[in-house]
């Protein structure tokens, strides 16, 4: 038993040093890197056509900091032009557009037409997260100082649909057949992205865009799982464009819990959560003091790092992503609450309706008034996206006194 005791000791030891060594890796690594995340991006593009961004939770609002920096960059401007989303039905691209790029007599006329527009971007009840607000909205703002041939032209990517004449059986039709699977959504929102951006007119002789998607449908997973085919939207137009594409991961954590670890289980969780590497990344990012970076991660300690699902594949991050950014530690991530100004009482009404028709009953109805939906969306207010202190934890393990 003696022995035994010594010999679990030793291997503790043992591996909490190749621990460590693997930490002194990647802030070494770090340590080397000087290229804010923004010149990345550029950089990138000036050997590359189409630049993925896999954004974290789309709750998070302090990545849209760094997003629309990029997008009023005159670097942008000048030789993009064009910025796709994840979010937002296809079908209300050239609406969107208009509101966008439109001159308005004053603010109010613009937040009338803005707000009309936001009420028919998604297939959900209503887009409930703030991020798309933020971001629609800066780009107005960057647009009304351009002249008309510079403005900045959005593209919505998700799957089409509309609530006009929508009926709970034509709802379970488009969830059954659109929604559902594993690879449908994600094969259409490529399609959506490659259709609009074939119509790109040149921009100094090229096409250039950014698709921001969220990180599980951004990365290039193309695999098969337990009898299943999984190829994720950068995959799709990975196959299309080869060079010409890059996959650039915002720095995040692992979206789902070990226990959920599977494809079929995938779904919104807030709880047992786990940062990338049970924290070595996150240590070392906040060792080197919060330094916001970005670059290439092939053949560096954190392209080798596997990945959070493996699939029982022996996947690593270089496999499903070329670049990385920093951007931000995640204590700092605010999920923000709240659609100003989009809720009167009237969309209330419809918003409810809305809800009892995806059920197929009144049950949302007789539980809800129009009045509650209001205040409920009226109320604006940015929170903590996950157990914070308990990741702060995971994180503080690594890192030495």
């Amino acid at each position: 038993m003696k022995n035994t005791l010594i010999l679990v000791l030793i291997m503790f030891n043992f591996l909490s040093g190749f621990s460590q060594n693997d930490l002194e890796e990647l802030t070494s690594f770090l340590e080397q890197q000087d290229q804010s995340p923004k010149d990345y991006i550029f950089k990138l593009f000036e050997t590359n056509d189409i630049i993925i961004l896999g954004e974290r939770d789309h709750r998070d609002t302090t990545q849209y900091d760094l997003i629309l920096d990029i997008l009023s960059d005159v670097r942008f401007i000048e030789n993009v032009g064009h910025v796709y989303t994840e979010a937002g039905v296809i079908n209300r691209t050239e609406w969107a557009n208009k509101v966008l790029k439109e001159d308005y007599r004053n603010h109010q006329d613009f937040e009338k037409a803005f707000i009309t527009l936001y009420r028919e971007l998604d297939f959900n009840p209503v887009w409930e997260k703030y991020n798309m607000i933020k971001y629609l909205k800066g780009i107005y703002e960057i647009n009304k100082v351009l002249d008309s041939n510079k403005k900045i032209t959005v593209g919505l990517t998700d799957c089409a649909f509309s609530w006009d004449g929508m009926t709970h059986n034509k709802y379970r039709d488009f969830v059954d057949n659109v929604l559902s699977g594993f690879n449908t959504r994600d094969s259409i929102m490529a399609d959506n992205f490659m259709k609009l951006y074939e119509q790109q007119i040149p921009i100094k002789g090229h096409k250039k865009a950014l698709l921001i998607q969220s990180r599980p449908h951004a990365i290039n997973l193309n695999i098969h799982y337990k009898g299943h085919s999984i190829k994720r939207t950068g995959s799709f137009i990975k196959s299309k464009y080869n060079d010409k594409v890059k996959i650039v991961a915002l720095n995040w954590y692992k979206w789902i819990p070990d226990d959920r670890g599977s494809p079929e289980n995938w779904g919104p969780v807030q709880q047992g959560i786990k940062l990338v590497e049970n924290g070595k990344w996150d240590a070392a990012f906040e060792i080197m003091g919060k330094k916001a970076v970005g670059f290439d991660i092939n053949n560096t300690p954190f392209g080798l790092t596997e990945f959070d699902y493996t699939f029982e594949q022996n996947i690593s991050y270089q496999d499903l992503i070329d670049g990385i950014i920093f951007y931000k530690p995640f204590y700092e991530f605010t999920c923000t609450k709240g659609l100003p100004n989009i809720f009167d009482i009237e969309f209330a009404r419809e918003y409810i309706k809305r809800q009892d028709l995806i059920n197929g009953n009144s049950e949302y109805n007789e539980k809800n008034t129009p009045e509650d939906e209001k205040q409920y969306f009226d109320e604006f207010k940015g929170f903590d996206c996950s157990d914070y202190d308990l990741m702060i934890g995971q994180m503080r393990q690594w890192i030495l006194d």
